[in-house]
């Protein structure tokens, strides 16, 4: 039996035969694998993270009719200055289910990715040895991976920092933008593509500008302004080598399918598993009332006093409406 076990190989490659004449290697599916396995099991960690019921080590408890909230949790305070549970409260998962759900997109992606689908050939005229007619595998899936799972990573980030919904939204769809721009560049056979890796990246330098100049400026506000700025910088960061990869690889055809797959995986790892994990660690430093997180939505300006509401001025820090 165990040698039967040692005998078995990855097959997806004989399964679902690559197409193209620059395509995944069985070592470049081996690697994909392990990737999924490690989206896989974050989702699943983070999912019952978020599934957990709140057990306070602050004086807060459970109650047959929900969450009572620990008084000390103070609105007023953008960080927390004492020990709070690792569990999260019903109205803090906001942060886990928005990780949890890029992981979940990602595990997906990637299981499509290992298994060689999701996929199409491109003629390349670059690198091609001379062979105008050689093609290469475009994984697309990777792009709607990207597509539907940064604008989560986006929508995060700047929740802590409490700009308003309209300025999240700007900021999504400049990240969409950045994200089409590329799969379309990605598509195209001829130097036409660089045009579209110009726009995205003329996308990602704004998204960059609202996430480090707007966001930094309202975080300051609400007495988040230093741990917004190590968070979103370090996913600012991290974006920075993801044109590097698409240049070397989609655009000017240099690194092989499974070099592209190692140099994007990593990147991916890096930004959802690693630092989704310490998003999350570090979302616990936060109250979450003071970013008017309600149960009616998040509104600016909201006190919550037993069943009534009340609109206070003095609170709106010029973010959410």
């Amino acid at each position: 039996m165990s040698s039967s076990i040692l005998e078995r190989s990855n097959d997806a490659l004989k399964i679902n035969r690559p197409d193209a004449n620059r395509h995944l290697t069985t070592n470049g599916s081996n690697w994909l694998w392990a990737v999924t396995a490690v989206f896989g099991l974050i989702f699943l960690g983070w999912l019952a993270w978020t599934l957990m019921r709140y057990k306070a080590m602050t004086g807060a408890h459970s109650s047959r009719h929900g969450d009572k909230i620990d008084h000390q949790r103070d609105p007023q305070i953008g960080t927390l200055g004492t020990a709070v549970a690792v569990n999260p409260l019903y109205r803090e998962r906001i942060f886990h289910y928005l990780w949890s759900l890029a992981a979940f997109i990602g595990f997906i992606s990637y299981f499509t990715m290992a298994a060689n689908l999701g996929n199409t050939p491109v003629r390349q005229y670059m690198h091609n040895d001379g062979n105008e007619s050689q093609t290469r595998s475009i994984f697309y899936v990777r792009y709607i991976y990207w597509f539907l799972a940064w604008p989560l990573i986006v929508t995060a980030n700047l929740l802590v920092s409490g700009v308003s919904w309209a300025t999240i939204f700007f900021a999504v769809f400049l990240q969409e933008i950045w994200v089409v721009s590329w799969l379309c560049g990605a598509l195209v056979e001829s130097s036409y593509k660089w045009g579209y890796f110009a726009f995205g990246i003329f996308a990602y330098f704004v998204l960059a500008y609202v996430m480090m100049v707007w966001g930094r400026e309202h975080a300051a506000r609400i007495n988040t302004g230093k741990s917004y700025t190590m968070l979103a910088g370090i996913l600012v960061l991290a974006w920075m080598a993801f044109p590097i990869a698409w240049g070397l690889s989609e655009g000017s055809n240099r690194l092989s399918v499974t070099g592209e797959m190692i140099f994007y995986g990593i990147l991916d790892l890096i930004a959802v598993p690693i630092y989704g994990t310490l998003f999350l660690i570090y979302s616990k430093r936060f109250a979450p009332n003071f970013f008017h997180f309600t149960q009616a939505g998040r509104v600016s300006g909201v006190e919550h006093h037993g069943a009534s509401t009340q609109y206070s001025a003095a609170h709106h820090s010029g973010g959410v409406v």
